[in-house]
């Protein structure tokens, strides 16, 4: 991967990026990989090399990592960023961990992202498998994990909507419990999810991040829609029964892929967006 800049961004900008190249050991997959959707990490596999990406699009990742190099450089009770090798279905994996306080048996791992973000990973599954993948790791290694947990630094936290919104985050920085697979389970999961990426397949819509079509009720002389609907039968509906349909009209907002669009590093090379944009021509 090569990174342009062309923001023109401070030298160093680019220097700490390249300087912050995430080694794998030498393994065939590594944690965070094992979970990213197969045809994304075949081509990045592939395609290496003449990956672009502007340094722009990777800022965040540099307060990412200036958190966890100054929280790790200060912690005295914990073994920190500590890479582990395992096999699995005849495949290598490794995987870093954060911070393991051996004591308790508890595995934590930093992130620093936003508040919407933390609330809805909260609900889903890739922190929960990214962190279970640690824990069979660490078992493998006979350390036993009795708890995960995820240590967050909100980025856009807000103190005025912590003391108005109910379920709004407290602090800045939050630690969530995230479930723990057995250990049939996580052997289970993890192979099978090995097995997948021996047979790479496109991109399911969910992995897309499909945004589906919306269909806007429209006004004459009015920018804002007067409502959004689903499907065209509910706004055609909504027309046809109101007060003043004649002013009322119908457009449609085409749906997207957002990440095919604007967040994967592969997109240049897949065979998925090229058969895509060849039937929009």
């Amino acid at each position: 991967m090569t990174y342009t800049n062309k923001y023109n961004l401070p030298t160093s900008i680019i220097s700490a990026l390249e300087a912050d190249a995430y080694d794998d050991g030498g393994a065939h997959i590594t944690a965070s990989s094992l979970w990213k959707p197969t045809q994304i990490v075949a081509l990045t596999r592939k395609h290496g090399e003449e990956i672009q990406t502007d340094a722009s699009d990777h800022l965040l990742s540099l307060l990412g990592t200036a958190f966890h190099n100054m929280l790790a450089a200060h912690d005295t009770e914990a073994v920190i960023e500590k890479r582990l090798f395992a096999e699995v279905a005849g495949r290598t994996i490794s995987g870093q961990f954060d911070r393991l306080i051996v004591g308790d048996g508890i595995l934590q791992d930093y992130k620093v992202t936003s508040v919407t973000r933390f609330q809805h990973q909260l609900r889903e599954t890739e922190w929960e498998n990214q962190l279970n993948t640690y824990a069979w790791l660490l078992r493998r290694h006979g350390i036993e994990v009795k708890a995960l947990q995820i240590v967050a630094l909100l980025r856009d936290w807000n103190e005025f909507m912590s003391e108005r919104t109910l379920d709004y985050p407290n602090l800045m920085l939050q630690v969530a419990d995230i479930p723990l697979w057995s250990p049939e389970e996580a052997e289970r999961r993890i192979e099978a999810r090995v097995l997948e990426h021996e047979n790479p397949s496109p991109c399911t819509d969910a992995e897309r991040w499909h945004r589906p079509p919306t269909y806007a009720v429209m006004k004459n002389g009015r920018k804002s829609a007067v409502k959004l609907f689903s499907s065209e039968s509910e706004a055609t509906a909504f027309i046809s029964q109101a007060s003043d349909s004649r002013h009322l009209y119908l457009e449609v907002r085409p749906g997207s892929y957002l990440r095919c669009e604007k967040y994967c590093s592969v997109a240049p090379f897949c065979p998925q967006v090229s058969n895509a944009l060849a039937h929009q021509d």
